[in-house]
């Protein structure tokens, strides 16, 4: 997260300082959106058929090649914009297998009744490097250039690769080798026929499109033109995001949630209310504890999520789970830079934080209107409390649920563990 923190202060004034417009500097956000979207379903499959480990090995030590190249043709003089469209493909399709093989593999390396606070502890410590990480690079852009931050993010790739070597987590018992298309029809099929799973997609979908219309071209532009600032500006905006991080983080980490959907929706809400704070006023004070609000009701719902799909879904179908999540959750991630475009064009760039509030309210209030047995089915799994009762209340209900459970385990008949409320 440090190198990611510092590459994102450094691709927006990279391309600013070379003289992009803001249609270029959405276009290279939507380039890399689109090819996460190509290859995500791919990705997850992948995860699923090899060692994750091996799969982040080779995503940090390929990708540290890349930013380093453009570290060196900025360095040289002879970097554009097209190399930076380049590097952005790569990033997208590195992300699609990195992401899920992160999620995959945190289940084999703790505990499964410690997954919550695993992974805000593995959000604790990659957000913690969200502090320092924009506050260095938005000095290196200002003092040094642009090149120098993609240098130093070069750099944390093989530190991570060499952590990494040196991990060994619980050896997995392989998947069945199947067809990689039939491995990804599995894992679509099983997503569509848990409720809770599509149903948040959804919502995920209409929320993000505004989330990376308003932070890949919005704020760069608002912290430019409103706010009369430069990187070291942007640099203190995504520092006091990353502060915000740790605070939900460690709020997360210590207090027990039993609903885990309920919660992650009511943040979703929150977080349409932070976004509005950039566009309420041209000042940086708010715009810092607009910043800070958001990044930590973002981890926290990030969180809740999860820790519902590692504890829910089985580990043999984890990796692509979570590819079909990132695909149905960025599926308009290549439209929205443009959208922002468009909207900046006609308003200025505070308008797009300050619509905000809109998608995230209405993907709550589309779950609010669920009633009965659908309400049930896409808040029962993980999202209903774990006990509503505290013995089943005959021996049949005991042996149904204990049954439902093996069979989910199994891989044979799945569906009944995730449509039975009552036995989670």
């Amino acid at each position: 997260m440090f190198g990611n923190a510092l590459y994102g202060i450094a691709l927006p004034f990279q391309i600013i300082e070379l003289g992009g417009t803001s249609a270029q500097l959405g276009t290279g956000f939507a380039i890399f959106f689109a090819a996460q979207l190509i290859v995500s379903l791919f990705g997850g499959a992948i995860v699923d058929r090899v060692p994750r480990r091996n799969v982040i090995l080779a995503s940090d030590i390929t990708s540290g090649a890349v930013v380093g190249a453009v570290a060196t043709l900025g360095i040289l003089g002879v970097l554009r914009i097209p190399h930076l469209y380049i590097a952005s493909a790569f990033f997208g399709v590195a992300s699609s297998f990195y992401a899920p093989a992160m999620t995959a593999i945190l289940p084999e390396l703790i505990p499964q009744d410690v997954l919550v606070a695993g992974n805000s502890l593995r959000s604790l410590a990659s957000q913690s490097a969200r502090v320092l990480g924009p506050v260095l690079g938005g000095l290196l852009v200002t003092k040094s250039g642009p090149p120098v931050a993609f240098a130093l993010d070069s750099g944390t790739f093989v530190f991570s690769f060499a952590v990494f070597f040196l991990a060994h987590p619980a050896r997995r018992e392989p998947s069945p080798v199947l067809p990689l298309v039939l491995q990804i029809k599995r894992g679509i099929r099983f997503a569509l026929s848990v409720h809770w799973i599509w149903v948040s997609i959804v919502g995920f979908a209409v929320v993000n499109a505004f989330y990376l219309a308003s932070f890949s071209v919005a704020l760069p532009l608002l912290v430019v033109r409103d706010l009369r600032g430069g990187a070291e500006t942007f640099g203190f905006i995504g520092a006091a995001s990353g502060i915000g991080s740790v605070a939900g983080s460690l709020l997360i980490g210590n207090v027990h949630v039993p609903r885990l959907g309920v919660a992650m929706y009511l943040v979703n809400v929150l977080l349409g209310f932070a976004l509005m704070g950039f566009g309420l006023a041209p000042f940086l004070p708010v715009v810092l504890i607009a910043s800070f609000a958001f990044g930590a009701g973002l981890i926290v719902a990030n969180s809740l999520w999860e820790t519902a799909i590692q504890r829910y879904v089985p580990g043999e179908l984890i990796g692509r789970v979570s590819s079909v999540d990132s695909f149905g959750s960025y599926l308009v991630g290549p439209a929205a830079p443009f959208v922002a475009v468009f909207i900046i064009g006609r308003s200025g760039p505070g308008t797009v934080f300050l619509l905000g509030i809109r998608p995230s309210g209405y993907a709550f209030r589309s779950q609010a209107r669920r009633r009965t047995s659908l309400l049930t089915a896409a808040l029962g799994g993980p999202f209903a409390r774990v006990a509503r009762r505290s013995t089943p209340t005959n021996s049949d209900d005991q042996t149904r649920c204990r049954d439902s459970k093996e069979v989910g385990r199994s891989g044979r008949d799945l569906e009944p563990k995730y449509r039975d409320p009552t036995c989670l």
